[in-house]
């Protein structure tokens, strides 16, 4: 029987040979002029779209081969940490949550736990409490009334943190016992106003939605965020588990706070949208690979559209505010802002190329042949496919060949029934719904009863 490693192995070879095939069968392709007949600049913006995409992710798993965290500290050498834990209508979730921190890896004497109930109407307090009594003094409180939105939350968290570096957590993430100590490590330099964490889910027996979301977390945490973490441009700081140094940001937390845009609170995307202003203030974003989190994902397809909708208005939101911050600091002579530019065309390719995809391949409906509108078919979903190989074969080497196949299903996936998102969120980017936090998915009212410990873990 074959060993795991050597299994591993072969699928990883099997992958890369099926990527390469596939890509040289495009380049022949487009080179024999099959596609498109004679609307050669349409074969030519997908030829370039396609290019881009493969350079981006091997430059971003060049870019992650290189990268390095940050040393672990030693007890002595910690400073202290206030972590934050907003929850709204989480219900058992929240206590979960705090009891994976107080077993964290961290000086009793230097941590401070806050948790936020954010006005909930489920019984997500009562779940709070009944935490707060077994956590021998390690947990405040803070019961929001009124709910005002995860921003304010995390305003009122900040405010009342007593330490310089400060942790926010999602009330349905499991914080590994060592992502405190590494997360706070990373803050090895003064130029340093933030560090992500690494996502992973918990759901994973959800079925399909949490396997392929699985598939894109490890690549978009492990491969592009830590390319951007060399350049110190980490553009999202994730809610699940990020840290900030709170004498940097203070001076724009009001402004973070009451953050507008076209006209209308921005009050989604808080995680890129401080990460947005912590650049443009000048200071670094890190990613710490060792600093890890598990966090749930909807499982059904109405859910997983609501949550991703929301993402992408805030992306387009942020996108834009970054590009107009790198337009205003143009540095043409250093390699590190062109690498910056570099991640900033990525994420705005990955928001607007459906928008601009749609309306090429509906005009080529029009106007060709059937054999030329399956070719077009073909074409652009051969460049997700070949995208969705590169995270495949990552994910085959690091955590499991078999599930890596998700990748590939959700290029297929994404292609199908997922393509109206970006179009959708573009031209509804001033709805500012949350989406996702209904009372009603199996939520319920506080119990009347007591609690024991074994049900709270």
């Amino acid at each position: 029987m074959l060993k795991t490693s050597v299994k591993n192995k072969i699928i990883t070879s099997l992958l890369w040979s099926l990527f390469i095939a596939v890509f040289i069968c495009f380049l022949c392709d487009i080179k024999n002029n099959t596609l498109y007949g004679n609307s050669s600049w349409q074969s030519l913006f997908f030829l370039v779209v396609s290019f881009f995409v493969l350079a981006y992710m091997l430059f971003g798993a060049i870019c992650a081969y290189l990268y390095k965290p940050a040393v672990t500290l030693s007890d002595e050498q910690l400073p202290g940490c206030t972590v934050l834990v907003p929850a709204y209508n989480e219900g058992k979730h929240v206590a979960e949550t705090l009891f994976s921190l107080f077993d964290s890896d961290y000086p009793a004497d230097k941590l401070q736990i806050i948790a936020i109930n954010d006005g909930s109407q489920d019984d997500t307090l009562f779940w709070i409490r009944s935490a707060e009594e077994k956590s021998s003094g390690r947990l405040q409180v803070i019961d929001l009334q009124k709910n005002g939105g995860k921003k304010h939350a995390l305003y009122c968290g900040i405010l009342r943190a007593e330490h310089d570096i400060i942790v926010t957590v999602d009330s349905d993430s499991i914080v590994t016992p060592e992502s405190l100590r590494n997360m706070v490590s990373a803050f090895q330099g003064n130029d340093i106003g933030a560090v992500a964490g690494n996502i992973r889910i918990k759901n994973l027996e959800g079925g399909m939605i949490p396997r392929m979301m699985d598939v894109g977390f490890m690549f978009g945490f492990e491969i592009i965020r830590s390319a951007q973490s060399i350049l110190g441009c980490v553009m999202c700081t994730p809610g699940a588990l990020s840290a900030y140094r709170k004498s940097l940001i203070l001076p724009f937390l009001d402004q973070w706070l009451h953050q507008r845009f076209l006209g209308t609170p921005a009050t989604i995307g808080e995680d890129r949208a401080i990460a947005t202003m912590i650049l443009q203030h000048g200071y670094r974003i890190v990613f710490q690979h060792n600093a890890v989190a598990f966090t749930c994902i909807p499982d059904t397809y109405v859910r997983f559209c609501k949550m991703l909708l929301r993402w992408l208005r805030s992306d387009v939101r942020e996108n834009y505010l970054i590009a107009c911050h790198g337009a205003k600091v143009f540095q043409p002579f250093r390699l590190k802002y062109w690498g910056f530019v570099f991640h900033l065309i990525f994420q705005i390719l990955s928001t607007v190329f459906p928008i601009i995809a749609l309306p090429v391949l509906f005009r080529m409906c029009m106007t060709m042949s059937l054999t030329e509108v399956w070719h077009s078919l073909y074409y652009s979903t051969g460049i997700g496919f070949i995208s969705a190989l590169i995270p495949a074969m990552i994910y085959a080497v690091r955590i499991s060949p078999l599930n890596a196949v998700w990748a590939l299903v959700y290029s297929v996936y994404n292609a199908v029934l997922l393509v109206w998102i970006p179009i959708y969120a573009l031209f509804t980017v001033r709805n500012t719904r949350w989406l996702t936090r209904e009372l009603g998915s199996g939520k319920t009212a506080m119990p009347s009863g007591g609690i024991t410990s074994t049900e709270i873990r």
